[in-house]
């Protein structure tokens, strides 16, 4: 203590003065940006760092050198894509040409892996990162993935209309069946993390979806379910970075999500079903902190890619919980679950609408997107459409839910003029889709037909069609399907439009009613036909799928 100093004031002289220093987080001045910023240890592999694909799926790639001359040092940079749905400046991050030599045995490969994107590109309406750019980057370092990307961009590229897709007459058609098999070799011989494993089930179910072998495609789903199931705990803990009440943001979850959204197809078409215990809520429905996902939807959503998310949990809940069936079948896949005895009853219609809620909650957390993207239609023309998409399906499930499992046929009629507005929406949104392919001569897909992996408006109109009463609206979903064939994942215009002509005709012929009933009449898809069962009448004819492959 310094005596020396005013009266009240006491000094304290300390011999050294304590240094900071970087005891657990040292300066990082080498490797990738993220690493850098994060600072943790750079592998420093190129064209893309292993760190930053197990920490968030894709890397940002490395600062230019201060001695690199400008323009060297830009076409080094990997430049990470805009997540935005404005697809008019590529598809994302190509390989440098001398990383594209090491990844790529040939010039064939490096065409088909940016067909590839292209295509993929091409069939999402909303954004999904998984697609384009996680599973890119992990194809730079994993041979299993980029093989079953280059089977796709094979299936496509020599593909240029629906009959060499189904009956593998391209030209590209051996290649795409070498790399499918190159995939499914390296999965089973090489020792793979479960999240790659399911991303190569994710490209192995659009491979065969595009080829039209829904049961194969449906095999690779329930085989991805399993592994979740089982990794599902590993799971749990991955969801630090994601922000309450948004999508899913980091690899596993971007993953897993695409499987959830795989899910409402294969409930479409008794798939794989899930069962649920007291104790344990599967995958596809387990919220965070609430027992099930839905009960955390916020009461607003920030944008069309959150609505978008948040109906999917919607949506698949009120599915499987309420529950609703619709008696589709995939031959060969799971037997499809029969409604319960009394599921007409006025105790089950009640059970049902009590699910409203959960699409009343919806409804309002999305409609002042929807009033907004519909003031900018002409300004931003994709949130529109993406809108347009999003009143659809709430529409088809909103009539569902109301007519209490499409059990209330008084109900049901008394609904036709939403029937009528499914229809009228569905035309808007597939004529401007049409239009902006017409307008774009670079867009791939060719064909005349749309291929998606998503889930388009095949399943709302071909459910309305199947319940509805109004031979009008029922006329004009078969126009739709004849003007504008599509392949949304799992689900092909072409089959049930080929079910909706019979059906017509049999109505006509008076060999059966108008009126179809989910719970009691059946169909089944079988590759080259469509079994109707009808069991009020006890009838069951096979219709012929495999004509007129090419379709109008």
């Amino acid at each position: 203590m310094d005596g020396g100093t005013s009266p009240g004031t006491t000094r304290f002289t300390l011999k050294q003065r304590p240094r900071f220093t970087r005891a657990s987080n040292p300066k990082v001045r080498t490797g990738c940006i993220t690493c850098r910023n994060r600072r943790k240890k750079c592998d420093e592999g190129k064209p893309a760092c292993a760190v930053c694909l197990k920490y968030q799926g894709y890397c940002s790639g490395y600062a230019a050198s201060k001695t690199q001359p400008a323009a060297i040092a830009q076409n080094n940079r990997l430049i990470r894509p805009k997540l935005t749905a404005d697809r008019s400046e590529g598809a994302g991050p190509t390989p440098h040409p001398r990383c594209a030599s090491l990844i790529f045995s040939d010039q064939l490969e490096k065409d088909l892996f940016d067909y590839w994107r292209r295509f993929m590109d091409s069939s999402l309406l909303f954004r999904c990162d998984l697609f384009s750019h996680i599973i890119p980057q992990l194809s730079w370092n994993d041979p299993a993935v980029r093989h079953a990307t280059l089977a796709i961009g094979a299936a496509a590229f020599g593909s240029t209309t629906r009959e060499q897709r189904i009956l593998g007459k391209g030209d590209t058609h051996l290649a795409a069946l070498s790399h499918y098999g190159k995939a499914l070799r390296l999965l089973r011989s090489l020792p793979v993390s479960p999240e790659r494993t399911l991303v190569v089930c994710l490209l192995f179910t659009a491979f065969e979806c595009l080829r039209g072998h829904t049961a194969a495609a449906l095999n690779h789903i329930n085989h991805g379910f399993r592994i979740i199931e089982d990794c599902q705990h590993q799971h749990q803990h991955q969801h630090h970075q994601e922000e309450p009440g948004g999508p899913p943001i980091s690899l596993s979850t971007n993953i897993v999500n695409s499987f959830r959204h795989f899910s409402l197809q294969t409930w479409a078409l008794n798939g794989i079903s899930l069962r649920e215990t007291p104790e344990r809520v599967p995958w596809c429905c387990r919220g965070r902190r609430a027992r099930y996902a839905v009960q955390e939807m916020p009461a607003a959503f920030k944008t069309l890619e959150w609505a978008h998310w948040w109906w999917n949990q919607v949506r698949h809940h009120v599915e499987h919980r309420a529950p609703l069936y619709t008696n589709f079948q995939v031959k060969g896949s799971s037997p499809p679950d029969q409604p319960p005895r009394g599921y007409c009853s006025p105790e089950s219609a009640r059970r049902v609408r009590m699910f409203m809620h959960y699409l009343d909650a919806w409804a309002a957390a999305f409609a002042p997107l929807a009033v907004k993207a519909e003031a900018g239609r002409t300004a931003n023309t994709a949130e529109y459409l993406k809108a347009l998409s999003l009143r659809i399906h709430y529409l088809y499930l909103w009539i569902g839910v109301r007519s209490a499992g499409w059990t209330d046929a008084a109900e049901t009629a008394r609904l036709t003029p939403t029937f009528r507005d499914i229809a009228t929406l569905s035309r808007r949104l597939l004529e401007a889709q049409a239009a902006q392919r017409r307008s774009d001569p670079g867009r791939v897909g060719g064909g005349g037909e749309v291929f998606t992996v998503e889930d388009g408006l095949t399943w709302p109109l071909a459910c309305s069609y199947r319940v509805c009463a109004s031979p009008g609206v029922r006329r004009e979903i078969v126009r739709l399907f004849r003007e504008y064939p599509r392949r949304d994942g799992l689900l092909d215009t072409h089959t049930f439009l080929v079910m909706m002509e019979w059906i017509d005709k049999a109505v006509s012929a008076g060999v059966i009613t108008q009126e179809q009933n989910p719970t009691t009449d059946r169909i089944v898809f079988d590759n080259d036909a469509a079994i109707v069962w009808s069991q009020c009448i006890s009838l069951c004819v096979v219709v012929s799928i495999r004509r007129n492959l090419n379709g109008p």
